[in-house]
């Protein structure tokens, strides 16, 4: 074998000793692989005597940049024939006497090995629970047949699936409540709102009703003192008017009273007045 190639076996085979290919023992119907003196054995573990045989193939030569080799393989490759055909009647062979042999398996042994197999996998079912399943897996399907192992399927996915779904649905039925909650607030809202401007309307008209009714009496008081006025310039206009007669008059009667003393004096001179004591009879 050259530098870079590598041993692979087709699948289902596998590898057992690094050259060789053998057909795998079925571990789920507790069949293990034993080598004695070159001689490989599927082996029932609850009964020893019950053994298949297994004829190894020698591994092919491949590329190690190949991907996982299959018998498909094999037989689209015209190089490969004699192997292809070697591998495909070992794998119809071994299957073929393993159904027998296990088919000749008393069923309520299957059933009482499967079971105490389940029971010590239960003993240390923390530590190891993927022989806990596997045990679990094979004693339910001797029990319940074939069927069971999709029905346990479905109901492990419902279990872990269940939850989710639960939770999901309660947080629709969440977000439900509150949206009609908060649709039951927005509608008293808007009911409050309504009235409010049905009241703001009201008291707008209020306002302005009040507004006009406040202008006109300002104008009925504009025009009410703008007449008062008028009367006091009415009256105070004939006051003085009187005023203004009667100064006239003053000053005329003033002038005709000076004028007519300066006539007299002018045309009568008036004589000089010698003012005699009077006697009292006091002596000094």
């Amino acid at each position: 074998m050259g530098a870079g190639f590598s041993l692979k076996c087709p699948q289902p085979f596998v590898n057992i000793d690094g050259f060789a290919c053998a057909m795998p023992c079925p571990t789920a119907k507790k069949f293990v692989r034993t080598n004695e003196n070159g001689s490989y054995k599927c082996v029932y573990g609850p009964d020893p005597a019950i053994t298949v045989n297994l004829s190894p193939l020698g591994a092919l030569a491949m590329g190690e940049d190949a991907g996982p080799l299959t018998l498909e393989d094999l037989q689209k490759n015209p190089k490969y024939s004699q192997e292809y055909s070697a591998f495909v009647a070992e794998k119809d062979r071994f299957e073929k006497e393993m159904t027998v042999i296990y088919g000749n398996i008393d069923k309520q042994k299957k059933i009482d090995d499967a079971f105490n197999d389940l029971q010590k996998a239960e003993n240390v079912r923390d530590q190891s629970p993927s022989a806990y399943q596997a045990a679990r897996t094979a004693y339910y399907t001797l029990i319940k047949g074939s069927d069971w192992i999709n029905e346990e399927r479905q109901r492990v996915s419902a279990a872990e699936v269940a939850p989710e779904v639960q939770k999901y649905r309660e947080a629709v039925n969440a977000v439900n409540v509150r949206t009609n909650e908060q649709q039951k607030t927005i509608d008293v809202v808007n009911g409050i709102k309504d009235k409010v401007l049905s009241l703001k309307d009201d008291f707008q008209y209020s306002v302005n009703t009040f507004g006009d009714q406040l202008e006109k009496v300002k104008i009925q008081l504009n025009m009410e003192n703008r007449s008062r006025e008028k009367e006091r310039d009415t009256t105070w206009t004939w006051v003085d008017l009187g005023l203004n007669v009667l100064l006239v008059a003053v000053l005329l009667y003033a002038v005709y009273t000076f004028g007519r003393r300066y006539y007299l004096q002018q045309t009568y001179p008036q004589a000089t007045t010698i003012r005699i004591p009077t006697y009292t009879g006091q002596s000094f």
